[in-house]
């Protein structure tokens, strides 16, 4: 996305491909009469699809404000059912074109004991995109947004889903952000760049010549030195390492689009100097989980060396929620390299 929007804190919808409306209005608990006051009379393709939109929205609000888990953090609570909301990544379903109901298996990078399936009648699919999307699952590159209930069947846990479809932007609570202009950016939505901070903006300055340039140098750069290398750029002290701690670093001084914005930081060095993986990051993630339960606005992961893709999609799983956005930010060797190149902090 261009940076202006990549940094934008715009509202992100859900575009319904999904909707069993019995369920959304039932969740919305004291909010249900307010809906039925304020949903438009009539029967045709717009009213009812303005009606749904409206619908999504305020149980979207409702659930932002109770402040719902993620599907990751559902997953750990050990509950028999809890509603979750997130974006996740879902298996390819074709059965959706044929059977009246289907189960469709999430795609996740952590064995959670059990399988983690997603089961619901097609006859609340809602239109002919959002039954392609499920059709085609993440091997197409789709990610859904969710807002479901979590139900622990014993050998396998089951979302019932109340809202699926894409992460969207477009919306009239974005009209003056350019929200209708990104509309096609919901999907990657969420994630900035380490140069869109305006502490490590110096980054764009720098390039490197080839992988020997950065890694011969990353390789022999020690995690303590990378840490206090960020919080000297950040003006900040550095904290002492403990176990059980949530970031490695948190800071309340970085600046994205002009605002001063909070950032926790789980930092790698090359102890390990290989691409990261989930295996990397604790067991089911718990440092991924750690570092974003911290509740600040970015959450940055950094390795000496490549990142993984897997790792990529599970901090994003992790943070980027219908809502009211929070962002996060992967700092690879190469990034880390030039942010020290550029501030003249190299080894």
């Amino acid at each position: 996305m261009p940076a202006k929007y990549r940094v934008e804190e715009f509202f992100s919808h859900i575009d319904m491909g999904f909707l069993n409306r019995r369920l959304a209005i039932s969740a919305l608990g004291s909010l249900r009469e307010e809906f039925i006051a304020r949903q438009k009379p009539g029967g045709d393709h717009m009213t009812r699809l303005g009606n749904d939109h409206l619908l999504v929205t305020m149980l979207i609000d409702i659930c932002s404000e109770v402040g719902v888990p993620s599907l990751a953090e559902a997953l750990t609570l050990g509950k028999p059912r809890v509603v979750f909301m997130s974006t996740e990544r879902l298996d390819p379903c074709p059965e959706i074109r044929t059977s009246d109901r289907v189960t469709q298996g999430v795609h996740l990078e952590f064995d959670y004991g059990k399988p983690v399936v997603i089961a619901y009648h097609t006859s609340h699919i809602v239109s002919d995109t959002g039954k392609m999307v499920l059709n085609d699952g993440y091997t197409d590159g789709y990610r859904e947004a969710i807002i479901g209930l979590l139900h622990d069947k014993g050998d396998r846990f089951e979302i019932e889903p109340i809202v699926m479809g894409a992460p969207f932007i477009d919306h009239p609570r974005n009209n003056a952000k350019g929200g209708s202009q990104a509309v096609w950016g919901g999907y990657d939505y969420g994630e900035i760049l380490a140069e869109d901070i305006a502490e490590f903006s110096k980054i764009r300055q720098v390039t490197t010549a080839d992988a020997d340039e950065w890694m011969t140098t990353m390789q022999r750069t020690p995690e303590a030195y990378v840490k206090a290398s960020i919080a000297q750029l950040l003006s900040e002290p550095t904290k002492k390492d403990w176990g059980g701690e949530e970031n490695d670093h948190f800071s309340s001084n970085v600046t994205v689009a002009e605002r001063r914005r909070t950032a926790a930081f789980l930092l790698k060095g090359p102890s390990r100097f290989e691409e990261m993986t989930p295996a990397m990051c604790g067991k089911n993630g718990d440092q991924i989980y750690r570092l974003t339960r911290a509740g600040a606005d970015v959450s940055v992961v950094q390795h000496s060396h490549l990142i993984g893709t897997a790792v990529r999609e599970t901090l994003r799983a992790m943070v980027v929620t219908p809502g009211h956005p929070k962002f996060f930010c992967v700092m690879d060797g190469q990034v880390t390299y030039r942010l020290l190149k550029a501030y003249g902090l190299l080894t």
